[in-house]
């Protein structure tokens, strides 16, 4: 019988439901060209969720195809671990065969020229599809609905649980091409029908574009150039660059577009019963060609589809290393979860097994650095409420009895966790306004990735939201507003509502609010009007509290019912403890060690050995799942020993409710 596979919220945070029964989102991913022996290996262990990619080879000419070498993989897949539970990877490059016999098709240069993958794209001169060619939407449709079909038909169709369909480079669904694409009359024709629906009406665009002589015949994607210099400082100018901004909304949401395409058809053939996963939402960490041009900044838009369960990535390939590093996810994370989808981490970070293509990205030389490092993983995903498989990319990875050892434990422990409360005790809240993105040409100074690791050394939780879902999310006593540059009345009626009140706190970073919609201006009076501080073009606060900003170290006002902060530069690690401390937020050590923390778990990352003081925000018994001992009982401090670059991940509850649970 086919598995019912749902994402539902259980104890406070997303979870895969199969057949009724919650899961824990801990798999494997493997290569199906691999030692059937290394996924034996995970069998063992008790890991049932198993990923793998793979891609149109199967597309043999128009309406054609043939599916038997990936019945094979399936099949030897299920005989290497009988409980298996499958989430193929579909990988939707056309087949060569489609390039050559669609020229019309191809994603285009400005000069009209097809584009050509590069090596940073993983590609050596291919031409590629146009996102927009209804051709291959059509042609790629039938394909994975062929696909689905034969799959869900088939003996196999009782261990799929899911659907993971991935595009563009690096199979991430961020554009192939960057900023030099896409001219093909039919991108042209899109972004067209997208103006049309966005102003209704040929007035409407003419005066939002400036422009007397515009229609949405004639309406053009703006030159490669004009993408590349904004007018106003680093800002396009609302007044004579609306086009841009325009085509990067588009640009964006169209990524977003294609996805729900496929994502609906994937759910309509399986009758809903099986999950659909994408790669998507690279907010937190830097693009290869840049995010502006990325796709990946309509994360709302596909939160917004019911089609969609499981949202993933790599881990962020900045901070991985141990102890001065932070583990973490790509993407908003606290907004996935509001959306009740399932955030998913791609755990690849290369282990101290030498074996080819296991180097770099955080690769470890030891096993002890191995085991800590799976375990800070662990720490993050658990306390985070979201999945994680391991990605035994090139094969053999975790080819170690020892280190298997290690990582049978972590699976014992995320079996067990998930009978707890794992809501977020989050007091911070990082905010980031995507459609901030449009606004700001590719050479700004700041952009949404950076500074993440010394929020993470701040010594407390953090949740990272969307400023769209502010009225959903639960209430912060610390908003640290990162990459909000764009305000409009609803936007500041939201602010006054949920943060300018009950003695929260925002932290303003650079230019917030510098663009105003509303009035089509670019200023500094329009940061008076979100954060309440006037703050001069060079960035000096001219109203700021002398004793609170000694008190912060940062430029800072009580405005009553709330206080906001200024920073011209991303804070250090140590500024944003300060002024958490005088925001009232629960700083649970003061080392500068990496914490994640939830309802039930607490991790901690060091980096420098030693006694470690910990406060906990309630008295509770602490037991310590890796050397499975207790620790304390009915505390709000306790002290541990910590090696260097070690982890540790409490469980904060009594041995015996941890031992006894199922």
């Amino acid at each position: 019988m086919k598995p019912e596979a749902e994402i539902k919220i259980h104890n406070g945070v997303p979870a895969i439901f199969i057949n009724g029964k919650p899961q824990t989102g801990l798999a494997f991913w493997r290569g199906v060209d691999h030692d059937y022996k290394f996924l034996q290996d995970f069998a063992k262990i008790g890991v049932r969720i198993i990923l793998f990619t793979t891609d149109t080879r199967y597309w043999l000419a128009p309406e054609r195809y043939e599916f038997s070498y990936l019945d094979n993989v399936l099949r030897k897949t299920i005989r290497a671990n009988p409980r298996a539970l499958i989430i193929p990877r579909m990988f939707l490059m056309p087949p060569k065969w489609w390039i050559d016999t669609n020229p019309a098709e191809l994603r285009l240069t400005e000069d009209g020229l097809p584009y050509q993958g590069q090596p940073d794209e993983y590609l050596h001169g291919e031409f590629l599809p146009s996102i927009a060619s209804e051709k291959w939407k059509k042609d790629t449709l039938n394909f994975l609905d062929a696909y689905v079909s034969h799959l869900e038909e088939s003996p196999f169709a009782e261990h799929i649980i899911g659907y993971h369909l991935s595009s563009e480079q690096s199979e991430e669904w961020f554009y192939w091409g960057g900023p030099n694409i896409d001219y093909n009359p039919a991108n042209q024709n899109s972004f067209r029908l997208w103006l049309k629906e966005k102003y209704k009406n040929v007035t409407a665009l003419r005066r939002s574009w400036a422009n007397e002589n515009v229609n949405f015949e004639i309406a053009k994607i703006p030159s490669t150039q004009r993408r590349r210099n904004p007018e106003s400082n680093e800002f396009f100018s609302p007044l004579t660059q609306q086009d841009v901004i325009d085509f990067y909304e588009y640009h964006h949401c169209k990524i977003v577009d294609t996805i729900r395409y496929f994502a609906a058809l994937v759910k309509k053939r399986t009758n809903r019963r099986a999950l659909v996963s994408v790669f998507y939402g690279y907010q937190l960490q830097p693009i290869p060609r840049g995010q502006l041009d990325s796709g990946h900044y309509a994360l709302k838009k596909l939160l917004e589809s019911r089609d969609i369960d499981i949202l993933c990535s790599p881990t962020c390939y900045s901070g991985r290393e141990l102890g001065t590093g932070y583990s973490y996810f790509m993407s908003l994370a606290g907004s996935v979860k509001l959306h009740k989808k399932l955030w998913f981490d791609e755990n690849d970070i290369r282990t101290h097994i030498n074996v080819p293509g296991n180097d770099g990205c955080g690769k470890t030389k030891t096993l002890q650095e191995t085991v800590s490092m799976q375990w800070r993983q662990f720490g993050n995903a658990l306390c985070n409420g979201a999945g994680s498989w391991w990605m035994d990319q090139s094969g053999g990875w975790y080819n170690d009895p020892n280190l298997l050892e290690e990582i049978k434990k972590i699976y014992e422990a995320g079996k067990r966790a998930i009978k707890f409360d794992l809501s977020s005790v989050a007091e911070i809240a990082v905010v980031i306004d995507e459609k901030s993105q449009y606004l700001r040409g590719p050479g700004a100074n700041f952009q949404t990735w950076q500074g993440i690791i010394d929020i993470g050394h701040t010594g407390a939780p953090v949740d990272f939201i969307l400023l769209e879902d502010l009225p959903q999310a639960k209430p912060y006593k610390l908003y640290f507003f990162k990459y909000c540059y764009r305000i409009n009345k609803k936007i500041l009626e939201m602010l006054s509502r949920i943060v300018k009140t009950e003695g929260r706190w925002a932290i303003w970073l650079d230019r917030p609010g510098y663009f105003n919609e509303d009035e089509r201006t670019v200023s500094a009076a329009n940061m008076e009007l979100m954060t309440g501080l006037r703050i001069s073009q060079d960035g000096e606060v001219l109203n700021a509290d002398k004793d609170l900003t000694a008190r912060t170290g940062s430029p800072a006002k009580n405005f009553g019912r709330w206080t906001g902060v200024y920073l011209k530069d991303h804070p250090t690690a140590e500024q944003l403890r300060q002024i958490c401390r005088e925001a009232g937020v629960h700083i649970y050590i003061d080392t500068g060690d990496v914490v994640y923390a939830n309802k039930s778990f607490l991790c901690i990352h060091v980096n420098e050995g030693g006694n470690k003081k910990v406060r906990l925000p309630r008295k509770t018994d602490v037991y310590d799942l890796i050397n499975s001992k207790e620790l304390a009982r009915r505390v709000k401090e306790f002290t541990f020993t910590a090696a260097p670059c070690s982890t540790s991940v409490f469980f904060l509850g009594s041995k015996r409710d941890w031992l006894e649970s199922p």
